[in-house]
């Protein structure tokens, strides 16, 4: 095959190149004559070096093909991707590792889980739900080996506003009844007459929600995250951040503070905060400055300076929730002072339960949203951990992870969880390798579920409300990127500003809406964006530049090549033709150089759909009338496709498309006496 193709080679090269034709010797290069390209124009090029369309496979073939591969075994190594890496799992090596991280994630999980799910209009226990039914299914299902899934400050705070929106009783704790032992059934989990309570509107969200990731890794959509640009996703952050503290407010002056909802509800509560002031209770306000403080100054100092010389950190939130309910129990703050606690905690696994599937089509549209930026969380901590230890993620199979884990979970009082990125970083850092991290940690939360939980009863609520304060701080520092980003692109800083405002001002959901909105209008209008420079030679060489940034290269008499950078689409393509009508006016009219030929060089054409194609040949239509030719160049195999499939060379001629910038220039240069 090799001696057949060369030979076909020399006989071409022979056909279409004489080496002693005065063009080839008119070149200095010695790229040119090692390409011999001199007077080989597109349809000679593809006949050289033999190009042929590669072969269309039928639809029918493609979905029988989809078939086999259903039932190929490796799709449910896909599946699971635990069994992939169990096998290779080296039990000496990584055990000690992942015991010593999952532990500590594990402490990490019992302050964050009690204080986010109050966020969400839940009992705090649901939070140590969250971080053991969902994961049990992710370690099986999930293809990163690092992040720490279960509640997350944003998911729960969204859907805390549906809870908030279906419910018809408040949540002050949950029961401690408790059958066989070890299954204990919420009040909460009991349908009052006329409404839902709030444990049922929660898992109806979180069963929809992982409804939606299911069926969108499915279908593979795992690339919707790219919706959530970085910068989108850091003003909305920054948004529900204030959504988060101000409902946490209440909690640390210890004052009842009436619930609003719809847009302006932040600024609505507080007004009647400040009216309430007076009200205040000094000893919840008293117990939760020193926690804030003492959390504060470890963050800010002591943990940057001794972090990286010890080997697990300081957990000081659990250590925060140990000392207050041990103080709270000690001078019994909620009789003596008023002072709200966690209350009742039962002891045990909830009794299953399917949640009440009447209220999916009320909460279909929210939970959409819910998985969208859930799972765009999830893939964004995960790829970052990928890429720093070398391993691949896998979108679509994330989407069904997550989508399996909500579901299963959400028979067990939960909500929709989430990756954190505190908690991540703590499995990675403390030396955790795999997801068995993850199972170590269930393990230690299932001694809490089944015996720990009463002792935390006592501990009051404006505790819990500091710890999530304080986490807060990263996702409003994020305010200071504001300026960077603006200064780089004052779309994205609107993005960013807009979604910001947006989400304050009326709402969670609608404000990623608008960001949402405001993102593809940006993206739409920066593809209509199309350039076209100048480019022209560097003597003695094949090699074109741009003129406005290049002194060196120089026009060439009679002939304007003029470079389309970006995708053409029936967006733009009247500025197309206008802009490059001016350029060849302005030549024309200066005097200076008499333009006959206008090469337009597509090598930066990303795009082109059939209205640029007729822009095209309006374009060669129009100039032809003024008695200038257009040519083509670095035209794309795709791009030649494209214009073939519409018909494009019945009316503009094959000869006038070349491989290459320097062979249309000498082929102009030898035909014309340039």
């Amino acid at each position: 095959m090799k001696d057949k193709t060369t030979g076909f080679l020399e006989e071409n090269q022979n056909k279409h190149l004489n080496p002693e034709s005065p063009l080839i010797q008119e070149s200095n290069s010695p790229r040119d004559m090692n390409l011999n390209e001199q007077l080989l124009a597109q349809n000679n090029f593809d006949e050289l070096y033999m190009y042929q369309r590669p072969h269309r496979i039928d639809r029918w073939d493609k979905f029988k093909e989809f078939g086999k591969q259903i039932s190929c075994k490796n799709n449910v190594l896909c599946l699971f991707p635990i069994l992939k890496w169990m096998r290779n799992y080296s039990w000496k090596e990584y055990l000690l590792h992942d015991v010593i991280s999952g532990f500590t994630v594990a402490i990490m999980h019992i302050p964050q889980g009690m204080a986010y799910s109050m966020l969400g209009g839940v009992p705090p226990i649901v939070g140590i739900y969250m971080a053991f039914f969902p994961v049990l299914i992710y370690i099986l299902m999930g293809t990163s080996r690092h992040i720490s899934m279960g509640t997350f400050a944003v998911v729960c705070m969204m859907t805390g506003k549906i809870v908030s929106e279906y419910s018809t009783q408040p949540t002050t704790g949950i029961d401690q009844a408790t059958l066989n032992g070890t299954v204990t059934e919420s009040p909460l989990q009991v349908t009052t007459q006329g409404g839902y309570t709030p444990i049922e509107v929660a898992t109806c969200v979180c069963f929809v929600v992982g409804l939606w990731q299911f069926f969108l890794g499915l279908f593979k959509l795992g690339g919707l995250s790219v919706l959530l640009s970085d910068t989108l996703v850091s003003g909305f952050t920054t948004g529900a951040a204030v959504h988060v503290a101000t409902s946490q407010v209440k909690h640390l002056f210890g004052i009842k503070v009436a619930r609003f909802t719809g847009p302006l509800k932040v600024i609505y509560t507080y007004v009647d905060l400040f009216k309430k002031i007076k009200t205040t209770n000094l000893i919840a306000l008293v117990v939760c400055l020193p926690v804030i403080l003492i959390l504060v100054i470890y963050n800010e100092l002591i943990k940057p300076a001794i972090g990286k010389k010890l080997p697990v950190p300081v957990p000081v939130e659990l250590l925060a929730v140990v000392f207050g309910a041990f103080a709270s129990s000690y001078g019994n703050l909620s009789a003596n002072y008023n002072v709200t606690t966690v209350g009742d905690i039962p002891t045990g696994f909830p009794r299953p339960s399917a949640p009440p599937f009447n209220l999916m089509l009320n909460v279909v549209v929210d939970a959409l949203i819910i998985a969208i930026v859930s799972f765009s969380v999830n893939m964004s901590m995960a790829s970052l951990f990928a890429r720093k230890a070398n391993y691949k993620i896998n979108g679509n199979q994330e989407l069904l992870a997550s989508g399996s884990s909500n579901m299963f979970a959400s028979f067990f009082s939960c909500l929709p969880f989430a990756a954190s990125l505190s908690r991540s970083l703590i499995q990675k850092n403390t030396g955790g390798r795999t997801q068995m991290a993850s199972l170590v940690s269930c393990c230690f939360l299932l001694l809490v579920l089944l015996w720990v939980g009463p002792f935390f009863e006592p501990l009051p609520q404006c505790i819990l409300a500091a710890i999530v304060v304080v986490s807060l701080k990263g996702m409003f520092v994020q305010v200071l990127d504001l300026k960077k980003i603006w200064q780089h692109s004052t779309a994205d800083g609107l993005v960013w500003l807009i979604t910001f405002v947006s989400v304050v001002v009326i709402d969670i959901d609608i404000g990623l809406g608008i960001g949402i909105f405001l993102s593809v209008v940006t993206i739409i209008l920066l593809g209509q964006k199309l350039k076209i420079i100048q480019i022209g030679n560097i003597p003695g060489t094949d090699m074109y530049l741009d003129i406005g940034h290049y002194q060196a290269a120089l026009e060439i008499p009679r002939i304007a090549i003029l470079q389309v950078a970006g995708g053409m689409h029936f967006a733009n393509s009247e500025y197309v033709k206008s802009k490059l009508y001016s350029i060849v006016n302005d030549k024309i009219k200066s005097g200076d150089n008499k333009i006959s030929f206008v090469i337009l060089d597509m090598s930066c054409i990303a795009f082109l759909d059939p209205a640029a194609a007729k822009t095209l040949l309006s374009i060669h239509h129009e100039l032809k009338e003024k008695s200038i030719d257009v040519y083509l160049t670095y035209c794309s195999v795709t791009i030649r496709e494209k214009l073939q499939h519409v018909d494009f060379f019945q009316e503009f001629p094959e000869d006038h498309v070349f491989p290459f910038n320097h062979n249309a220039v000498m082929h102009l240069k030898h035909h014309h006496d340039l």
